[in-house]
């Protein structure tokens, strides 16, 4: 288990709520990495999704003009001319789908379609909404389909936002206490999809509660996949 210092690690990590592959989310998420001007990039993926992301943008010949791009490759990429780490930080699509697997054994969710049975009537609906800066009104949306969630399914529930917060609130501490052990500036910028913001924040700021996280939720720590992209003149 890694050492989590008693510090608030919200000084030290900004953590952007984004919906995935709409155009004001890569706009905020590139603009973000200008502002902040991180250290390291910390995003809401895998090894595997990564690559698959990466590389179809890669053969994409409309990539860099694009709008549908995913968030967490456009941030990449506005990091592509600094010296910034970038960091994989999430649970892989094969453990999550493992771990919910043991939770109900008679259930077999698609690959990250998991909330697609609790989907309210007008859910499509949030993505223009989101595009039209009405951001609020899409998380209080997104809050009472999670409640929706943690009520009819809470296994679910569990893995796919308890356990996650937790482990990747707990990789992003990892990097911001090996950064501050050797005395180096730490400005980590993690994006993550909105439903994991509060629950992340919480727990950096509060760094004593992610090993009992750890530990209630049987989850063992892996670090982070690091992907170096070094500075180009």
């Amino acid at each position: 288990m890694v050492e989590i210092l008693n510090t608030d690690y919200s000084d030290f990590v900004t953590v952007l709520g984004t919906a995935h592959f709409t155009r004001r989310s890569l706009v905020e998420a590139t603009e973000s990495v200008q502002e902040t001007k991180p250290t390291d990039l910390a995003v809401e993926l895998d090894l595997r999704r990564f690559t698959f992301l990466d590389l179809r943008c890669s053969s994409c010949v409309n990539r860099l003009a694009c709008s549908r791009r995913c968030e967490f490759i456009g941030a990449s990429d506005a990091v592509g001319n600094l010296d910034v780490n970038i960091w994989l930080i999430d649970m892989s699509e094969n453990e999550i789908s493992k771990r919910i697997g043991r939770q109900l054994p008679y259930i077999r969710f698609p690959l990250f379609s998991h909330l697609d049975p609790f989907r309210p009537p007008g859910f499509f609906d949030e993505e223009r909404l989101w595009e039209e800066g009405r951001k609020r009104e899409v998380m209080n949306r997104h809050k009472e389909r999670l409640q929706v969630l943690r009520a009819r399914a809470p296994q679910v529930w569990r893995v796919l936002i308890d356990e996650r917060n937790a482990l990747m609130a707990c990789r992003l501490a990892w990097i911001a206490s090996r950064k501050l052990a050797e005395n180096e500036d730490v400005r980590i910028l993690a994006l993550t999809g909105a439903a994991h913001v509060e629950g992340i924040t919480a727990l950096l700021k509060a760094p004593w509660q992610i090993g009992d996280e750890m530990k209630r939720l049987n989850l063992k720590f892996t670090p982070p996949k690091l992907i170096r992209r070094v500075g180009v003149n």
